[in-house]
């Protein structure tokens, strides 16, 4: 027999395994960029430690080891193909969505540069829901806080959508640490 207190926390615990993060690695096929590892924390916020990093490219190994050290990612989805050179939203877009539909992610995140701001705009109207952009904080799962009017204005919303595509301001966010975490590393999703 469970307490109310035990109840709301198997509860929560139950929601926490039920939500899952994707994020969408910036790299430049040797390095990491550095906007990814604040991206990564601002997921963990969402999610815990149930994290998934995709790395799309040519001859990432190097980037997606170093991910796997990552505290709080629990997998490193790697796409090695000619395909993904120059890493453009047409080419990446279906790769996303191919993840998305096997995983099921209940978040997709990436940094707020212009590579985040090229590719999960489309994702999003392919997946048909709102794209969340430059989000500043993570109140909780569906609440974001994020800057309006260059600036000059906060504002939190409350996002509906049973996926929450969103760029993340890496300023805000602090960095993840780079040792310490044993993801799996597995192909992504052809």
């Amino acid at each position: 027999m469970f307490s109310s207190s035990s109840k709301g926390l198997v509860r929560t615990n139950i929601l926490r395994r039920l939500k899952s993060t994707l994020v969408v690695a910036e790299h430049n096929n040797e390095t990491l960029n550095p906007v990814t590892l604040n991206t990564i924390s601002a997921a963990k916020k969402i999610a815990g430690d149930d994290v998934t990093v995709l790395v799309a490219g040519t001859k990432c190994g190097s980037v997606s080891d170093a991910l796997a050290k990552v505290p709080g990612v629990s997998k490193v989805l790697v796409a090695e193909n000619e395909a993904f050179k120059g890493f453009t939203a047409e080419s990446l877009t279906p790769l996303v969505l191919a993840a998305q539909t096997q995983f099921k992610f209940t978040h997709i995140l990436a940094g707020a540069t212009a590579f985040g701001k090229n590719v999960l705009p489309r994702v999003a109207a392919k997946l048909d829901v709102s794209p969340i952009s430059e989000i500043i904080d993570v109140k909780s799962e569906d609440t974001f806080v994020r800057t309006i009017y260059a600036g000059n204005a906060v504002l939190t919303l409350k996002s509906k959508d049973p996926v929450k595509v969103i760029t993340v301001r890496g300023t805000n966010f602090e960095a993840a640490k780079t040792e310490g975490g044993s993801a799996a590393v597995e192909q992504a999703p052809a």
